[in-house]
């Protein structure tokens, strides 16, 4: 029990005795340098690590495009190929020749090749045009000198008039392709050119080599090989 003081006056109550107050609390300029060092280390893991993920999907992505794009040329050259019309020049009536010429072209030593023949595959959008479906057809690549990147093209002519290669409207097909190269079986050897116009005879077999860019594993090659129906009439 606290005793009581006398006091002019009457009795007073002495105050209790506290500790002294502490002084306010708060951060050193040490511990606030430490802490902000703390905070870049740790937001520069999370951005490297978040970075590195847009790579690698972007990566992914790219990689997937290519594949994309190889299946769809590959294909559109199956159904083309496979639709490939061939016959010599009638005296009678005077049609152009038809078949199939492949070029054996090279370009900072990757293949160049291109591949121009006639097919039963054109589609006629306009009704009651004067169209067949026989056509000429062209596969070849052409290179942007300022860039350096190739493009594949198709070229495609409804007016057969016997000269394989040229005519009609190019279009491009796909973009990235590094190198295109042709093959052609004969039934003994493969060889890397061919003109039916002056064999008479068409090939039995087409191999495809396409060469895609992939920025992350840099070059991919799809090979593959298409008979030809008609070969050899």
């Amino acid at each position: 029990m606290v005793p009581l003081r006398l006091k002019r006056g009457g009795y007073q109550r002495p105050l209790p005795k506290y500790p002294p107050l502490l002084a306010a609390a708060g951060f050193t300029l040490l511990e606030i340098v430490i802490s902000v060092a703390i905070l870049v280390v740790i937001l520069t893991i999370v951005y490297n690590t978040f970075n590195s993920s847009i790579k690698a999907f972007s990566a992914m992505e790219n990689q997937g495009d290519a594949y994309a794009q190889a299946r769809i040329v590959l294909n559109r050259m199956s159904e083309e190929i496979g639709s490939i019309y061939f016959s010599t020049q009638n005296p009678k009536t005077g049609l152009p020749k038809t078949g199939l010429l492949g070029e054996d072209r090279d370009e900072d030593d990757l293949p160049f090749d291109a591949l121009h023949f006639t097919s039963l595959s054109h589609i006629r959008w306009v009704k009651d045009s004067r169209e067949s479906e026989l056509c000429e057809i062209g596969y070849y690549l052409e290179k942007d000198n300022e860039t350096g990147e190739s493009f594949l093209f198709r070229r495609e002519d409804w007016n057969v008039d016997g000269t394989l290669e040229e005519g009609g409207r190019p279009l491009e097909l796909a973009e990235g392709v590094d190198g295109l190269n042709f093959r052609y079986y004969d039934g003994k050897e493969w060889a890397d050119e061919w003109d039916s116009r002056i064999t008479g005879t068409l090939p039995k077999a087409v191999e495809i080599v396409l060469v895609m860019r992939d920025p992350r594993r840099g070059r991919i090659s799809f090979t593959s090989i298409f008979p030809v129906p008609v070969a050899g009439k």
